[in-house]
């Protein structure tokens, strides 16, 4: 015969309780699997965070702060949880795992040349000594850069891409300064050039005289 789940009482700060008021439970604010405590406990756990409604806000079970603490994220602390049967977290392992950035921090120091006292004023206007580590890159912008620049490849700039798209357009690639190490599939060539086709016709242009009124009166005079 199955077992019948009995209802919880829901206090005004989000903690369920036994009906007999013997045991007390809350939700993990990260991963959302329920705790519980007796009285006593509870009231210890209350008394670390202040209030029932501060407790609910921020608590975290320690097993899922490991998995906080060595960078996992919240949402695959959910699936492993989900993956686990969904009501508890696998083990980390026991040790914990230093968040990847005082690892990174700590690797740094490898590479320090020497070490030197150097003044640094404080926040308070003093002058203080403290030491300074110095690396291969220190004062040297550009320590990381990958080298001198490469000069300019005409052929490979234009494979897909005309550098002069005027002259292009306008005079079939004539007398284009880049034309020998062009590789521009639309590139014109000399037998293009001689295409009439590919000549845009000038409109025609009819010149007209222009003269004054007082010379157009004149001459309409000497007519009549």
């Amino acid at each position: 015969m199955a077992r019948k789940k009995v209802k919880r009482i829901v206090r005004p700060s989000g903690v369920e309780t036994s009906p007999n008021g013997k045991y007390f439970y809350w939700k993990c604010t990260v991963s959302g699997l329920t705790t519980f405590a007796d009285e006593k406990r509870f009231k210890e756990v209350v008394a670390k965070y202040g209030t029932e409604k501060n407790l609910v806000k921020t608590y975290v079970l320690r097993p899922v702060q490991k998995y906080l603490d060595a960078d996992f994220s919240v949402e695959s602390i959910k699936r492993l949880i989900a993956n686990n049967g969904g009501k508890k977290i696998p083990p980390l392992g026991g040790k914990k795992v230093k968040p990847a950035k005082k690892a990174r921090k700590k690797g740094l120091k490898q590479f320090a040349i020497k070490t030197v006292e150097v003044n640094e004023t404080t926040s308070t206007g003093s002058v203080a000594v403290v030491e300074r580590k110095i690396y291969p890159w220190t004062d040297k912008p550009d320590y990381f850069k990958d080298g001198p620049p490469a000069p300019f490849d005409v052929s490979e700039a234009t494979k897909d891409t005309c550098l002069f798209p005027n002259v292009h357009l306008n005079d079939l690639c004539f007398e284009c300064p880049v034309y020998a190490e062009c590789n521009l599939p639309t590139k014109y060539s000399d037998a293009d050039r001689k295409n009439p086709k590919n000549h845009k016709k000038e409109p025609k242009v009819t010149q007209i005289d222009v003269v004054s009124i007082g010379e157009t009166n004149t001459a309409e005079k000497e007519e009549s």
